[in-house]
């Protein structure tokens, strides 16, 4: 177990302590109370989340207890002694705090709102820069106070109590938080011993912060033995002989901008100790030199869960333990984008489709969006693109979410033309305009726009038209209609046609899904 260390939050409060006691010589001034009320509430809270910490600790040394007794039985009866001496002592500083509130407050023997004030959004004592109290508990007389010098023994057998849990070669693993409660060397020249510099004549507020801190360094130690003591429980049970180093990389696949991240470990592994790996499922692993190689063939895309166990035999007590394990990949589809850069057209009024694909990215990851005027929508790879106004540029741009879903990264742009559907031809019935013979032309009832050799299904809506009538010996007529389907006027003109007669259809206007009106060229059919 790695030596620990203090988090960047606990050493600014320890050193904000430190400065502001330094700051006591020169001046006690309301500010320098109030940020001791502060930092005694974070060191209060920093001490309940280690509490909390520990307890999950014990509840492991618990389970541990019921699952193999005669493993777990020695190292669990010295953390539940460290237990319950650890609660002594919290006991005792709990009592002394709660005493000097009492005494800084409303003095009824008891801690309770009254004998706190709130000001500038800080609790404090009522009386928090009283300099007796706190000599009056623990320092009087003369630094010799009983109830003093019971918390220095307390502290000192406490940390005698915490060494002798660990073997010698061991206790540099260890960080032992609490200090030793010693008085100054009288080499040094300072005449006051360790009571008489901690708590005489301290106002009342920094001594309430210093004992706040002492629980937390009491925590912390008591999270360290506890920790070892838990660890310690296999330590004697497993023995390997073989060492290697290892990197286990998050991605072997990642993007422009993106971090490489990598797990870099050093792995012990028994090489006389068959390793026994399976999967969910009970399908075993191959082994070789301490590590399960497993291989899964890729069938279909998306995220893929995995997981299984690893059997280990104890050499001691030929106890079976398993060690579950879990994972997870995602499998992509083989993908190459080609961009036609000639064809990058959008047309309005239509529903575009659009694939967009990147390699490394599955779709469900892949956001687009669209700038310059429209719309996209869509999921998976699979988009429908809608714009607006012909003669335009746009952007599709594509985003991926990274893989732990906390943000995205720009993967490209491409660059579109929108343009107008081209126009429709003029027909009748759909006949190509040319010759027709008199049955095919008398069996068609309207105009038709048909737009051909265009990719999109869409409709163009015929609002008017002009049919101008050639006939031999007759004059030229014209018959103007309203709509696709021919009037009555115009039904009866083609209802008496005969061979030899044209007809000329012009001024023919439509309307297409994109809403702009289009006048198309004339249409000409000849009857024979």
């Amino acid at each position: 177990m790695a030596s620990a260390k203090l988090s960047p939050r606990q050493r600014m409060i320890n050193m904000m302590y430190l400065v502001l006691t330094a700051m006591l010589a020169l001046n006690v001034s309301a500010e320098i109370l109030k940020a001791f009320a502060m930092i005694n509430k974070s060191l209060e809270e920093t001490s309940l989340s280690v509490g909390q910490k520990n307890e999950a600790l014990y509840k492991a040394f618990d389970d541990r207890m019921e699952k193999e007794p005669g493993k777990a039985k020695a190292n669990f009866d010295k953390a539940q002694i460290v237990r319950k001496r650890t609660k002594a002592l919290l006991k005792f500083v709990s009592d002394a705090k709660s005493e000097m509130i009492d005494l800084g407050g409303n003095m009824n023997q008891k801690v309770d709102e009254e004998d706190f004030k709130v000001e500038d959004g800080a609790r404090r004592v009522v009386d928090d820069g009283n300099i007796d109290i706190s000599s009056r508990v623990l320092v009087n007389p003369e630094g010799k106070s009983p109830k003093g010098l019971k918390f220095k023994k307390l502290i000192n057998d406490y940390r005698a109590m915490i060494l002798k849990m660990v073997p010698k070669g061991d206790r540099k693993k260890l960080k032992i938080y609490l200090d030793e409660a010693k008085d100054p060397d009288a080499a040094t020249g300072v005449r006051k011993n360790w009571l008489q510099s901690n708590f005489g004549e301290m106002p009342l507020s920094g001594v309430i912060t210093l004992l706040s801190k002492y629980e937390s360094d009491i925590r912390n130690t008591e999270t360290e033995v506890i920790s070892y003591l838990l660890s310690q429980i296999d330590a004697a049970s497993y023995k390997f002989d073989k060492v290697e180093a290892k990197v286990v990389a998050r991605s072997s696949y990642i993007l422009t901008g993106q971090d490489y991240e990598a797990d870099i470990l050093l792995v012990a592994y028994d090489s006389r100790q068959d390793l026994d790996i399976r999967l969910e499922g009970g399908s075993q692993v191959p082994v070789e030199a301490g590590m399960g190689k497993l291989k899964i063939r890729a069938t279909a895309e998306g995220e893929k869960k995995w997981g299984g166990f690893i059997n280990v035999v104890s050499p001691s007590t030929g106890e079976l333990t398993r060690y579950p394990f879990s994972s997870a990949y995602t499998v992509a589809r083989p993908a190459a984008v080609v961009s036609p850069d000639k064809m990058n057209v959008l047309y309005v009024g239509v529903d575009n489709p659009v694939s967009i694909s990147a390699p490394g990215v599955v779709p469900e990851n892949l956001v687009p969006s669209i700038s310059g005027g429209g719309t996209i929508s869509g999921s998976k790879g699979k988009y429908i693109v809608r714009v607006n106004s012909p003669g335009m540029n746009i952007n599709i741009d594509v985003r991926g979410k990274s893989v732990d879903g906390k943000g995205s990264q720009m993967l490209g742009t491409s660059l579109f033309r929108v343009k107008a559907v081209p126009d429709p031809q003029a027909t009748i019935g759909g006949l190509t305009p040319g010759t027709v013979s008199v049955s095919q032309f008398k069996a068609q009832g309207g105009m038709i726009a048909n737009l051909k050799d265009f990719d999109f299904d869409m409709r163009f809506d015929v609002i008017s038209f002009r049919m101008l009538y050639f006939a031999a010996r007759k004059d030229v007529e014209p018959f103007a209609n309203t709509g696709a389907i021919y009037n009555a006027k115009l039904q009866l003109i083609i209802r008496n046609a005969k061979a030899g007669d044209r007809f000329i259809f012009d001024e023919v206007k439509v309307v297409g899904p994109d809403k702009i009106t289009r006048k198309l060229p004339p249409a000409v059919y000849s009857i024979n």
